[in-house]
């Protein structure tokens, strides 16, 4: 998965991104073969133009970052040949904000099955959340956070694959719960103690100066992403009166 497209070379004896022209050729190329493949099966389903589509808002983003890689190298050193990696966790969280567009996927699929409107919008947006709230904070989850006196001493920095995780999960269930809750307690106490993870997990280097541990060592990383994960499940069990499994329609 991890060379689909040939988004992820992690060879650091090259460039991350590929030249321009070939990034061209490969969307283009792939964007063609599904297009036909919608075309082709268009008189027996138009499920194909919605595969498209789909495939379509939830690449756009990723190929646009792909695409002007070396203009975001030149602003912001995507590349970083002095650690062990030969490039910085800040690609990943400019692929993660290129990856939110995903999130149009999710209000087409959300408006073809049937959901209001106002309803749809809001959970394409939850789903976008962590896409942003990572990609967003570019400045935050890169090799900044490895390094101390210029000089790489951690062994896990704030990873953007590690947050981004636990900040869906989050989102996902406490937002999209409060889309179903009919206590204004129970939709306020879940839209404060969510936000309040969400803020948790965007800002490791903010809240780093109070902790009595460094949470940018990789046990440091592990027990600040549980502390955030237990309190969040403490939090959404007090404020939820409708189970997830009925929201999802696994049990009535």
């Amino acid at each position: 998965m991890t060379n689909l497209f040939n988004l992820f070379k992690l060879d650091p004896n090259r460039k991350y991104f590929p030249k321009k022209e070939d990034i061209k050729k490969r969307a283009i190329k792939s964007y063609g073969i599904i297009l036909f493949l919608a075309i082709a099966t268009s008189s027996i389903t138009w499920l194909g133009f919605f595969g498209f589509l789909f495939f379509v808002f939830g690449t756009c983003g990723v190929w646009i970052v792909e695409y002007y890689g070396d203009e975001l190298d030149e602003k912001y050193g995507l590349y970083n040949f002095t650690n062990f990696r030969g490039f910085s966790l800040q690609i990943f969280s400019f692929m993660l904000l290129g990856a939110s567009t995903t999130s149009l996927s999710v209000l087409m699929i959300c408006l073809c099955a049937g959901v209001n409107i106002i309803k749809s919008i809001l959970l394409a947006i939850i789903f976008a959340l962590p896409f942003l709230g990572i990609g967003l904070k570019f400045k935050t989850f890169n090799d900044s956070s490895l390094e101390e006196n210029g000089e790489i001493v951690y062994d896990a920095g704030y990873e953007p694959n590690y947050y981004w995780p636990i900040l869906s999960i989050c989102c996902y269930l406490g937002y999209t719960q409060c889309l179903y809750e009919t206590s204004p307690i129970n939709i306020i106490g879940l839209l404060i103690s969510t936000t309040a993870c969400f803020i948790w997990l965007i800002y490791p280097n903010k809240i780093n100066k109070y902790l009595p541990f460094e949470n940018r060592t990789k046990k440091g990383e592990a027990i600040y992403l549980a502390i955030a994960l237990i309190i969040f499940f403490i939090l959404l069990y007090q404020f939820t009166t409708i189970p997830f499994t009925e929201l999802t329609g696994i049990t009535n």
